[in-house]
């Protein structure tokens, strides 16, 4: 597996002062976002492409992240901590169907951890 470059979205250290379950979630669709938008950098190099509409994305996270609360049996606007964890590992399997690269899932996934961590909550 090759490192995560640098410029991979970090959750900012400051968010697990305060954090509550409706933060994490927030927090997890700006990471999948994230997540998708360094998939799509990449490609963008590999096919010599300038640009990405990032609205586009941030719109089709959002549509994921309220699939896979649905697909787990979750609610998007009532999570709980256990649900965020049913969650991500839906995420999970997404991004990897959608060809996002093993290496963004998994510093994305060590994000995602760290605030289920914070929350007490058990990891998938």
């Amino acid at each position: 597996m090759t490192s995560v470059p640098e410029r991979c979205w970090l959750v900012p250290r400051t968010e697990f002062d305060r954090l509550t379950v409706l933060r994490a979630r927030d927090l997890i669709v700006e990471c999948f976002f994230q997540a998708q938008r360094e998939t799509f950098e990449r490609a963008k190099h590999r096919v010599g492409s300038t640009s990405f509409d990032a609205n586009s994305i941030r719109s089709a996270v959002v549509a994921a992240v309220r699939l896979a609360f649905k697909e787990s049996g979750d609610d998007f606007e009532h999570p709980s901590r256990e649900s965020l964890a049913r969650m991500v590992a839906v995420l999970a399997r997404m991004s990897a169907s959608w060809g996002t690269p093993d290496d963004v899932i998994a510093h994305h996934l060590t994000q995602v951890g760290r605030l289920l961590t914070a929350l007490g909550t058990p990891q998938p």
